[in-house]
Protein backbone atom coordinates (compact mmCIF):
# COMPACT_ATOMS: atom_id res chain seq x y z
CA UNK A 1 0.00 0.00 0.00
CA UNK A 2 1.42 3.53 -0.83
CA UNK A 3 1.66 6.25 1.76
CA UNK A 4 -0.25 9.13 0.48
CA UNK A 5 2.37 11.83 2.43
CA UNK A 6 5.34 9.95 0.40
CA UNK A 7 6.59 11.82 -2.15
CA UNK A 8 5.69 9.59 -5.80
CA UNK A 9 8.68 8.63 -7.95
CA UNK A 10 9.06 10.37 -11.09
CA UNK A 11 11.62 8.04 -12.57
CA UNK A 12 10.88 5.28 -14.51
CA UNK A 13 10.73 2.02 -14.05
CA UNK A 14 12.38 -0.89 -16.65
CA UNK A 15 13.23 -4.76 -17.02
CA UNK A 16 15.32 -5.99 -19.78
CA UNK A 17 17.74 -8.37 -21.11
CA UNK A 18 20.84 -7.34 -23.30
CA UNK A 19 18.47 -7.84 -26.96
CA UNK A 20 15.79 -5.71 -25.28
CA UNK A 21 17.98 -2.63 -24.47
CA UNK A 22 17.51 -1.59 -28.25
CA UNK A 23 13.97 -0.77 -27.31
CA UNK A 24 14.85 1.97 -24.14
CA UNK A 25 14.44 5.22 -25.58
CA UNK A 26 15.52 7.33 -22.33
CA UNK A 27 18.50 7.91 -20.23
CA UNK A 28 18.22 5.12 -17.49
CA UNK A 29 20.31 4.20 -15.50
CA UNK A 30 21.46 0.81 -16.41
CA UNK A 31 21.81 -1.75 -13.63
CA UNK A 32 23.20 -5.19 -13.94
CA UNK A 33 21.64 -7.15 -11.37
CA UNK A 34 23.11 -10.87 -12.42
CA UNK A 35 25.55 -12.76 -9.92
CA UNK A 36 28.37 -12.73 -12.43
CA UNK A 37 29.27 -11.69 -16.21
CA UNK A 38 31.32 -9.62 -18.24
CA UNK A 39 31.74 -6.10 -17.73
CA UNK A 40 29.38 -4.03 -20.18
CA UNK A 41 30.01 -0.71 -21.34
CA UNK A 42 27.40 1.97 -19.56
CA UNK A 43 26.01 -0.93 -17.54
CA UNK A 44 26.45 -0.55 -13.40
CA UNK A 45 26.79 -3.95 -11.67
CA UNK A 46 24.42 -3.94 -8.88
CA UNK A 47 25.16 -7.70 -7.83
CA UNK A 48 22.94 -7.53 -4.68
CA UNK A 49 19.64 -7.94 -6.66
CA UNK A 50 20.93 -11.04 -7.97
CA UNK A 51 19.72 -14.47 -6.77
CA UNK A 52 21.76 -15.87 -3.89
CA UNK A 53 24.69 -18.05 -4.75
CA UNK A 54 23.05 -20.88 -3.34
CA UNK A 55 19.65 -20.00 -5.57
CA UNK A 56 21.65 -19.74 -8.67
CA UNK A 57 23.47 -22.92 -8.47
CA UNK A 58 20.04 -24.59 -7.65
CA UNK A 59 19.36 -23.47 -10.77
CA UNK A 60 22.02 -24.41 -12.72
CA UNK A 61 22.23 -27.74 -11.05
CA UNK A 62 18.72 -29.03 -10.89
CA UNK A 63 16.24 -26.72 -12.76
CA UNK A 64 18.08 -25.42 -15.64
CA UNK A 65 17.05 -27.89 -18.48
CA UNK A 66 13.49 -28.55 -17.06
CA UNK A 67 10.05 -27.02 -18.16
CA UNK A 68 9.81 -23.92 -16.12
CA UNK A 69 6.60 -24.65 -14.62
CA UNK A 70 8.37 -28.09 -12.63
CA UNK A 71 10.37 -25.50 -10.71
CA UNK A 72 9.46 -22.34 -11.18
CA UNK A 73 7.23 -21.30 -8.03
CA UNK A 74 10.08 -22.59 -5.67
CA UNK A 75 12.30 -20.74 -6.89
CA UNK A 76 9.97 -17.20 -7.14
CA UNK A 77 9.01 -18.41 -3.26
CA UNK A 78 12.69 -18.55 -2.33
CA UNK A 79 13.67 -15.33 -4.19
CA UNK A 80 11.26 -13.10 -3.28
CA UNK A 81 12.23 -14.12 1.05
CA UNK A 82 15.84 -13.40 -0.25
CA UNK A 83 14.76 -9.91 -1.17
CA UNK A 84 13.58 -9.16 2.27
CA UNK A 85 17.53 -9.38 3.57
CA UNK A 86 19.18 -6.44 4.34
CA UNK A 87 21.33 -6.83 1.61
CA UNK A 88 18.80 -6.38 -1.13
CA UNK A 89 16.73 -4.50 0.97
CA UNK A 90 19.80 -2.03 0.83
CA UNK A 91 20.36 -2.21 -2.81
CA UNK A 92 16.02 -1.80 -3.91
CA UNK A 93 16.01 1.55 -1.93
CA UNK A 94 19.34 2.68 -3.79
CA UNK A 95 17.11 2.23 -7.09
CA UNK A 96 14.15 3.89 -5.32
CA UNK A 97 16.20 6.66 -4.00
CA UNK A 98 16.55 7.06 -8.39
CA UNK A 99 13.68 7.27 -8.96
CA UNK A 100 12.25 9.75 -6.44
CA UNK A 101 14.75 11.98 -7.70
CA UNK A 102 13.63 11.31 -11.57
CA UNK A 103 15.85 9.44 -12.66
CA UNK A 104 14.73 6.55 -15.01
CA UNK A 105 16.08 2.88 -14.30
CA UNK A 106 16.45 -0.87 -16.08
CA UNK A 107 17.26 -3.83 -14.33
CA UNK A 108 18.99 -5.95 -16.59
CA UNK A 109 19.78 -9.78 -16.89
CA UNK A 110 20.37 -12.15 -19.41
CA UNK A 111 17.39 -14.65 -19.08
CA UNK A 112 15.17 -14.82 -22.33
CA UNK A 113 12.03 -14.90 -21.26
CA UNK A 114 10.83 -12.38 -18.25
CA UNK A 115 8.01 -14.59 -17.02
CA UNK A 116 10.52 -16.71 -15.42
CA UNK A 117 13.43 -14.34 -14.16
CA UNK A 118 14.50 -12.57 -11.39
CA UNK A 119 14.15 -9.06 -13.00
CA UNK A 120 10.76 -9.57 -12.95
CA UNK A 121 10.26 -9.95 -9.38
CA UNK A 122 12.61 -7.21 -8.63
CA UNK A 123 10.56 -4.61 -10.77
CA UNK A 124 7.19 -6.01 -8.94
CA UNK A 125 8.99 -5.18 -5.60
CA UNK A 126 8.09 -2.10 -6.20
CA UNK A 127 4.56 -1.92 -7.01
CA UNK A 128 3.32 -1.48 -3.66
CA UNK A 129 5.56 2.13 -3.88
CA UNK A 130 3.89 3.22 -6.72
CA UNK A 131 6.45 2.09 -9.30
CA UNK A 132 4.95 -0.05 -12.18
CA UNK A 133 8.84 -1.71 -14.07
CA UNK A 134 7.99 -2.05 -17.77
CA UNK A 135 9.94 -4.88 -19.54
CA UNK A 136 11.42 -3.91 -22.69
CA UNK A 137 11.69 -7.06 -24.18
CA UNK A 138 8.93 -8.93 -22.97
CA UNK A 139 7.56 -12.33 -24.23
CA UNK A 140 3.94 -12.50 -25.35
CA UNK A 141 3.89 -16.18 -26.88
CA UNK A 142 3.65 -19.51 -24.51
CA UNK A 143 5.99 -22.02 -25.81
CA UNK A 144 4.60 -25.52 -26.69
CA UNK A 145 5.84 -28.34 -24.65
CA UNK A 146 5.99 -30.81 -27.85
CA UNK A 147 6.74 -33.88 -25.56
Amino acid sequence: MTNPAAPEPTGRLYTSNLPGLKKLNTQADRLLITRAGAEISNVEPLRALSPSPDLFHTYLDEWKDRPYKSWWSEYERRFRRELESEEKLKALRDVYKRLLRGQDAVLICFCKDHRYCHRRLVGEFFAEYGVRAEELNPVTVEQIDLF
